[in-house]
């Protein structure tokens, strides 16, 4: 038997009927199940601990390359058997290679166990032999159905044959002999509240636990001559479906919109980046652009996948597979010192289409077109999105790692830069003052202060005194760090707006004491650090945790439920924020970062603008002359307010 438990494998029955090409097609191949079952009697599957050899099919793109790693790496001794397209086999398994080798996941171990299966999903029985074919239904103890055309603006009748009817092929592999387990690559487009970004009329609805999409949205959003896609993978798992009630071991993994690896390998095909590239090419971006939070790293999802498809202990049957948790805000290209101006999306698209074929995003118009209002909007969700991930959290034998968004643009900025024929612009980030004020005045109109509040003149004085150090030629900055430089610089930015705001809400913050501050002063490495942390052990003491310091204020002034507990989201950012630009790697063995130690206060210091820290991590002689001439006493004072701030919020 599969020992894999029945608790949750049945999902619910769509409400309502499919259109009438998808209906027809799920009867068809219901037929096709129903009569194969019928003759073949299939026997009891193996449990997945016994996996010996399986298919994968689109092993050779974005998405199935992961899995056949993966597959390899976690079961060492699992032969897979990759179907391809190709009439010579020796030349397909140097293409496997080298796609594996492209995204730097080849192991050399991998070659004795990789079998190439020259076929066509979309041809009857693979276009195989009947004895190559029944060889495989003798071996094969599990299918990865990855392979799919996943061109958005195709309509349905286009794309059927590959992405509908390559099921038929599948099945029969699946229901012949003994029953095979199916694991079967779904998208979360088959939502449309997932596709449209949760926005406008879409803003409150959910994804819930192993829920179905709701057909009349569907149907209202999802033109099936244009947009076929979704209506494939939803024709399909409802033959599966169907093949589970006849005893079909199933998992349905609906797959988020992904184009990057955690390592910054980015897929120059996939949408959003086409997107972006497009941004870049005609330095002009549509109102509302950002950076999606909602993409997750596709050896992530593959890592989590494949020890799902292992798990003999797995209970349920779909899989949503993201993460809801988003950043705490949108990054935009600002953020990086990128400062392109916005236009409605009309004179963007007419800009674009201006470039004619060298636009990355010619021929995408009429996919555009139908999204752009959803997906170029600045009133998306924020804090999580509301989709349950209950099933790949629970079905998972290990922890769900995910990628944060900063972390991925570092690595893919990173990654792109170094690849010699990129086929999109490449912009780097500039420093430049008025831009940052500009920044800064649109944080305190979206915190509700004033512009004075949150940047008196001193402030606004250092910040300008820092950037001509840094733009000074004695400086030397280098070009490829100047993007980080304007990241930190408006965060800094950001919360000292942040600041302001909760200053203005709660007016007793400042009547709040500092009673009886200690402090450690000291030259580097002579146990400063050590004695901090011993102290903040006494319980005469508190002091501010790592992450306090680069995220002073939670997102919804959770200081009583959330506030220095675990589930504090600011130790996440604040971790990522320490792992995107290997900070902590870096200073290995001179400095232990901890997010949930105490620190050295000059993270305060640098939210005025004041602090000698900047003059160690940057070549800057000319702040160091200025710091010396003007003294640290606003810096210092500025440190009062702050500890005014945290002192209550552990009221």
């Amino acid at each position: 038997m599969t020992g894999i438990s029945s608790t949750g494998r049945n999902a619910p029955s769509l409400v309502g009927a499919l259109p009438p090409h998808c209906q027809r097609d799920v009867e068809t191949l219901r037929r096709f199940v129903h009569a194969t079952v019928s003759q073949e009697s299939p026997a009891d599957p193996v449990s997945p601990t016994a996996f010996q050899e399986i298919l994968l099919t689109g092993a050779t793109g974005f998405i199935g390359r992961f899995f056949l790693h993966d597959l390899l790496q976690q079961n060492t001794d699992l032969v897979v058997h990759c179907l391809v397209q190709a009439d010579n086999v020796e030349h397909e398994f140097e293409r496997l290679r080298a796609v594996l080798q492209e995204v730097e996941i080849w192991d050399e171990t991998f070659a004795a166990r990789i079998r190439v299966v020259p076929g066509d999903i979309g041809q009857a029985r693979f276009g195989l032999g009947d004895a190559d074919f029944n060889d495989l239904c003798q071996r094969i103890d599990a299918v990865y159905h990855l392979a799919a055309a996943i061109d958005l603006a195709s309509p349905y009748l286009a794309i059927r044959k590959v992405n509908t009817f390559s099921i038929r092929n599948v099945l029969e592999l699946c229901l012949r002999t003994r029953f095979k387990h199916l694991f079967y690559a779904s998208t979360m487009a088959v939502f449309p509240q997932y596709f449209f970004d949760f926005a406008n009329e879409f803003s409150d609805s959910r994804i819930d636990h192993q829920m179905q999409p709701d057909l009349a949205s569907m149907k209202r959003t999802f033109p099936i001559g244009l947009l076929g896609y979704p209506w494939s993978k939803l024709t399909s798992e409802q033959v599966l479906l169907y093949a589970q009630q006849a005893g079909l071991p199933l998992a349905i993994f609906r797959l988020p919109q992904t184009g990057m690896a955690s390592t910054g390998y980015t897929h120059a095909n996939d949408l959003t980046v086409k997107i972006l590239g497009a941004v870049l090419d005609c330095k002009t971006m549509p109102e509302g652009f950002t950076f999606r939070s909602s993409h997750e790293a596709v050896d992530t999802l593959s890592r989590a996948c494949t020890a799902i498809s292992l798990n003999p202990a797995r209970r349920f049957t779909i899989y949503h597979c993201c993460n809801p948790q988003l950043d705490p805000y949108e990054l935009e290209l600002a953020d990086f010192g990128i400062y392109l101006p916005e236009v409605p999306y009309e004179s963007f698209k007419r800009a674009c289409q201006a470039r004619g074929r060298n636009s990355p995003l010619h021929g995408h118009w009429a996919v555009l077109d139908h999204f752009g209002k959803y997906w170029f909007n600045p009133k998306k969700p924020v804090g999580r999105l509301a989709i349950c991930d209950r099933a790949i959290r629970e079905d998972c034998p290990h922890p769900i790692k995910w990628q944060g968004t900063l972390t991925q643009l570092r690595r893919a900025h990173q990654w792109v830069r170094e690849q010699q024929h990129w086929p999109y612009p490449v912009t780097q980030g500039r420093l430049d003052f008025d831009c940052l004020i500009d920044r800064a005045k649109r944080y305190t109109k979206d915190n509700g202060v004033s512009f004075e509040l949150a940047y008196p003149t001193w402030i606004r004085r250092n910040l300008r005194e820092l950037v001509q150090a840094m733009q000074a030629p004695e400086a030397q900055i280098l070009e490829e760090r100047l993007a980080d430089i304007v990241f930190d610089l408006s965060r800094l930015l950001r919360n000292n707006a942040a600041f302001a705001r909760e200053r203005r809400q709660y007016p007793e913050i400042e009547r709040e004491e500092i009673t009886r501050p200690v402090f450690i002063v000291g030259i580097n490495r002579t146990g400063t650090t050590y004695l901090h942390r011993l102290m903040a052990r006494d319980e005469r003491f508190w002091a501010l945790r790592g992450y306090e310091y680069d995220e002073p204020l939670p997102s919804k002034g959770d200081y009583a439920v959330k506030g220095g507990t675990p589930d504090d989201p600011r130790r996440a950012r604040v971790e990522e924020m320490f792992k995107a630009p290997k900070i902590a790697e870096v200073l290995e063995g001179v400095h232990d970062f901890d997010v949930d130690e105490p620190e050295e206060d000059f993270p305060i210091l640098r939210m005025a603008f004041a602090s000698w820290t900047t003059t160690a991590r940057f070549h800057i002689p000319q702040f160091g002359r200025w710091l010396a001439a003007n003294g640290s006493g606003e810096a210092y004072a500025y440190h009062r307010r702050s500890m005014q701030h945290f002192t209550w919020h552990r009221r």
